[in-house]
């Protein structure tokens, strides 16, 4: 898997403040979760502004009850990734919805957390 990482950080074109960092995380995420594939992809920022990032799609396990869902999801790494968060989304299936009002997810699909909304990039 780190030679696709590799792969789609080369097509990038060094656009990441922290390559090798970027390239060691993900590799180790990947290697976790293997449902998760590296990409390339389109993120547009609230202000209509569009970048290119590395993307990680794919589902993971969430335990809920005595049960084991795979959610779908997108997870872009920003170009000042680790001193910016990841920005995380549902992408629901076309048989799946995300409740109306639920507390970590809005109606775009964007995650919300505690740990990504407090994170402090010296610390991660």
């Amino acid at each position: 898997m780190a030679a696709a990482v590799d792969g789609v950080l080369n097509s990038l074109r060094s656009r990441y403040e922290a390559p090798a960092r970027v390239r060691q995380d993900v590799v180790q995420l990947v290697g976790q979760i293997r449902s998760l594939l590296p990409k390339t992809g389109h993120l547009i920022s609230n202000d209509g502004s569009e970048s290119t990032l590395l993307v990680l799609t794919g589902t993971i396990p969430i335990t809920y009850g005595n049960a084991t869902y795979n959610i779908p999801i997108e997870l872009y790494l920003p170009q000042a990734y680790p001193r910016a968060a990841p920005i995380c989304y549902v992408r629901p299936t076309s048989d799946m919805t995300v409740k109306p009002g639920h507390h970590n997810v809005d109606g775009e699909g964007l995650v919300y957390l505690p740990y990504l909304h407090e994170w402090q990039g010296g610390t991660h």
